[in-house]
């Protein structure tokens, strides 16, 4: 890796941080919205009820339009906890594509750092499989190819630190999928990850923490859209002085 691809590499990762940043910011002003609409409605004693379609053009409605409209106190229930569990998901749904597409980005660049005359074929079919038997991890940490190492004063390996990403990603795949229920499959993949992280940081395994109900239903608020943001971000400067430490030829 010489100079200027080592640069590049910190860019893309740079880049994915400011994804992060910004969709927190513009997720923020969503809750600010749902705080100050149900401030609203509880100050009003009567209205005629909030119509979905009523702005809708004629022409621009369904064949068959379902006109739902709300009252005062199904507007602030709603705007209290639904929409912000809303909010809540699609944030989460959103951070950790971006993070993907970061690291499909990095994968990318690094692929064609040291297979010099790899096609775009190929390129796009080691993408494709990026995810799968952890083949981005392997070429992340192979000594022959980008050997990127835990960064200098950090106890989390390479390993276990994409492994808890990768548990994000299983978080995101219950939320689009399975309506934020656990399959068993997934349930497992948690385990496997519980039962594969060192003793001493087994609490920071997805499985153990309060995300989940009994039932394996995923209940969400701000403090845990925050703890993600922030583990999100981390990750991706681990991996930004990861490459800064990398050295180059």
């Amino acid at each position: 890796m010489t100079e200027a691809q080592k640069s590049q590499a910190m860019s893309i990762i740079s880049l994915g941080t400011t994804k992060i940043v910004n969709n927190y910011s513009e997720n923020a002003l969503l809750l600010n919205s749902c705080f100050v609409a149900k401030n609203r409605y509880e100050t009003l004693t009567e209205t005629n009820g909030l119509s979905t379609i009523r702005n809708i053009p004629t022409n621009l409605r369904l064949e068959n339009e379902i006109d739902v409209q709300y009252s005062n106190s199904e507007l602030v229930e709603n705007y209290r906890n639904e929409l912000p569990n809303i909010i809540f998901k699609n944030y989460i749904i959103v951070s950790v594509s971006n993070v993907d597409a970061t690291l499909e980005d990095l994968y990318e660049h690094l692929l064609k750092i040291y297979e010099a005359n790899i096609n775009e074929n190929e390129v796009e079919r080691r993408i494709r499989n990026a995810w799968t038997n952890d083949g981005m991890l392997s070429y992340l940490i192979d000594p022959l190819k980008s050997n990127l190492q835990k960064p200098n004063g950090l106890e989390t390996s390479f390993t276990e630190a994409l492994m808890r990403y990768s548990e994000l990603r299983i978080l995101r795949h219950t939320l689009l999928h399975t309506n934020g229920k656990l399959s068993e499959k997934n349930k497992q993949k948690l385990e496997n990850y519980l039962n594969s992280t060192p003793d001493e940081r087994k609490n920071l395994a997805l499985i153990n923490s309060p995300l989940f109900n009994q039932d394996w239903q995923i209940t969400l608020n701000i403090n845990q859209i925050l703890a993600i943001r922030r583990y999100l971000y981390d990750y991706l400067m681990y991996l930004f002085h990861s490459i800064n430490e990398r050295t180059v030829i």
